[in-house]
């Protein structure tokens, strides 16, 4: 493994973002955009939120032009609340120590948050947490945001490596479903309200505590050297019967 993708809020921090008030802003403004009444509710996550208003103003044939500048708007509503958390947002236990020791461990640090650029740099930086990530791929850093592939792929990219050297920590199934789209180990930080029914269609490791990934990466560089010993070991006594039998016809 060569790289740790986290989220963010929920995951790392406490933002205390104000969902609700976010999504019924929201709502209000698409249903004046011509959004069916109704159609939207609070109880949708904000990525079905989009996604069904977006299908519902192409078959009234609103212009991608005007769903753009609907979604402009939807997208400052968003950037304006998630700002305003940034005061009482507050690092979960254990993280420090994590990033800390994932990076003496030589791993590549990665966040991936459906959160705003401005929010992700000032969360880093009130945390102090600059020196420990590496790349911060945040909603605006992307056309198509998590969980569409194309949000990890880009911060994969940025980071050199693949899906296979990469896992994913998260707290939600949008996370898991993201992981799944490109092929990612995901591993679960549930907190008290954790719905686990909703991750049971995803594979999925549980950390208990964010920390204990750090065991289980640990484990698998020691049993990845293991492994590197063997093949060397194996391959020298390869060499030695080859050049035994070359010897005994010379």
């Amino acid at each position: 493994m060569k790289a740790v993708i986290f989220d963010l809020d929920g995951t790392l921090i406490d933002s205390k973002i104000d969902f609700r008030k976010m999504k019924r802003r929201n709502i209000r403004l698409l249903e004046a955009s011509g959004v069916e009444q109704g159609l939207l509710t609070q109880a949708m996550l904000n990525y079905d939120i989009e996604r069904r208003a977006v299908e519902d103003l192409r078959t009234k044939g609103v212009s991608e032009e005007e769903i753009r500048r609907v979604f402009q708007k939807v997208s400052e509503i968003m950037n304006e609340i998630e700002l305003e958390a940034i005061q009482d947002a507050q690092l979960l236990d254990g993280v420090a120590e994590t990033l800390e020791k994932l990076k003496k461990l030589g791993l590549k640090i990665g966040i991936m948050t459906r959160s705003c650029r401005e929010y992700a740099n000032r969360i880093v930086e009130k945390f102090d947490l600059k020196k420990l990530i590496d790349v911060v791929a945040a909603r605006d850093d992307v056309l198509k945001p998590k969980p569409d592939p194309e949000h990890p792929r880009h911060l994969m990219k940025i980071l050199g490596v693949k899906p296979s050297e990469t896992i994913l920590i998260g707290d939600h199934p949008m996370d898991a479903l993201c992981a799944k789209n490109i092929g990612m180990k995901f591993f679960l930080i549930p907190k008290r309200d954790t719905d686990f029914k909703a991750f049971e269609e995803y594979s999925h490791e549980i950390l208990w505590n964010i920390r204990d990934i750090i065991h289980i990466l640990e484990a698998e560089k020691l049993k990845e050297k293991k492994e590197q010993k063997f093949r060397q070991v194996t391959l020298r006594e390869l060499y030695v019967r080859v050049f035994s039998k070359i010897n005994r016809f010379t």
